[in-house]
């Protein structure tokens, strides 16, 4: 027997125990590289029982970096900028290994998968999901509706399945941005299924981004609702919140946000008036629809200043999936800033 099966053999025999007492004490990065050993070994690292044992963390964001090609055209292709020093999970950010298109817009990761939006030299599009660590990526075909799509939602969660889910909203009374029927692509079968939509009328969807969360889709409305959907848009509900959302002008959308961390929907508010505040609610328990609130915030107690306003002079763009930690885009400074909700500030590039 030769080395390579002999050590394969002993991979075998560890139990989960002591496999996650090994894990616990190698840094981040590598813990990183062992997700992509097998399924197996994925989910003793994500467990939430193991979540603080084993080191884990976020690495950074992807952004779109936009450049001049050789015939004075503007090009977009990845960046990323990392919140761990020295530490990148891939080697090249700009995903070269997706070869062929003109330009790569990052659209929305999750769960270390990235769906980009590929510009052929054709000038038509494609949709991509791929694996920046593997360098594994796929095209999604069209759904073929020729309604008007107001958007498109990402969902990948490997602890629940290995495949991943692509949601197409539509727009039930086009161009007035209502939410309509959903159509929904799964890596699975390799096609598009439509739904109709279960969550009634007059719903109008918040540009802000969508949760992918206990194997469901969430998304904000204005109408002071979380709209969930799964993956087989078999179960529709609507999610209530406490407090409204902020909403200064309309054309600039809700100061508002949801995310996830440690397993909960976290929803996130800019109070207005006096001094502004940063006001994080969690869905305490899912099944009920109960939210506790847990911080308020004083934005200038995060930046330091006093005056600044929402998305014109910072922007907050993600919650840690692990730990009580948000992060900023400070536009003056053009840094992005995390905020330990826990009183520490830190600045990266």
């Amino acid at each position: 027997m030769d080395s390579g099966k002999k050590s394969a053999c002993a991979a075998a025999d560890l139990t989960d125990d002591l496999i996650v007492e090994i894990l616990s004490r190698l840094p981040p990065k590598s813990i990183c590289r062992f997700k992509c050993v097998s399924w197996h070994w994925y989910r003793l690292i994500t467990d939430p029982e193991h979540r603080n044992k084993i080191p884990q963390t976020l690495f950074g964001f992807f952004y779109p970096s936009f450049s001049l090609n050789h015939e004075n055209d503007i090009v977009i292709f990845p960046d990323f900028v990392d919140v761990v020093e020295d530490e990148q999970p891939f080697s090249d950010p700009s995903l070269i290994f997706m070869a062929g298109y003109k330009s790569i817009v990052p659209d929305i990761c999750c769960n270390g998968l990235l769906i980009c939006s590929c510009r052929k030299a054709s000038d038509e599009y494609d949709l991509v999901v791929c694996n920046p660590a593997t360098e594994k990526w796929v095209v999604v075909p069209d759904s073929g509706d020729e309604s008007i799509a107001l958007v498109n939602h990402f969902g990948f969660d490997p602890s629940i399945s290995p495949n991943f889910y692509v949601f197409q909203i539509i727009d039930a009374d086009e161009n007035y941005g209502y939410v309509g029927d959903v159509n929904i692509y799964s890596s699975e079968t390799g096609a598009w299924s439509h739904k109709e939509s279960g969550w009634g009328d007059e719903l109008q969807l918040v540009d802000r981004g969508g949760v992918f969360l206990n194997g469901m889709l969430h998304l904000l409305t204005y109408n002071f609702k979380i709209l969930t959907v799964d993956t087989e848009g078999k179960t529709w509900r609507t999610i209530h919140l406490l407090e409204p959302m902020t909403v200064k002008c309309i054309w600039k959308g809700p100061e508002a946000f949801i995310g996830q961390s440690q397993g909960r929907l976290y929803y996130i508010n800019m109070r207005a008036g006096g001094t502004p505040k940063l006001s994080v609610w969690i869905l305490e328990d899912y099944a009920s629809g109960e939210w506790i609130f847990k911080y308020s915030i004083s934005i200038s107690q995060i930046f330091g200043e006093k005056d600044l306003m929402f998305e014109r002079d910072y922007a907050l763009i993600a919650i840690h999936p692990q730990c009580n930690m948000v992060f900023f885009v400070c536009r003056c400074e053009d840094k992005l800033i995390s905020y330990d909700m826990d009183h520490v500030l830190k600045k990266f590039r």
